[in-house]
């Protein structure tokens, strides 16, 4: 799915819909669920989620090279 290269497609596009996934959740479903009204105003938070999922995204295949990969269907023990 993603090349194994260091690239825009290891971190960076997953990292970007992870915050705005985050940022979707955390803004208008949970306070659509409370019975909250929906206020665009929060559109002001996207940027805060997006540099978030992207230093989550960065962290997370950052420690995945460092460790190296496990091959399909090696056993871990």
């Amino acid at each position: 799915m993603f090349d194994t290269s260091f690239g825009l497609k290891t971190w960076i596009y997953p990292g970007l819909i992870w915050g705005v996934i985050m940022f979707l959740i955390i803004s208008f479903l949970l306070p659509l669920m409370e019975g909250e009204l929906i206020v665009w105003e929060k559109l002001y938070g996207l940027p805060i989620w997006l540099i978030g999922g992207l230093v989550m995204k960065y962290s997370q295949f950052k420690h995945i090279y460092k460790n190296g990969r496990r091959g399909i269907g090696e056993k871990t023990d």
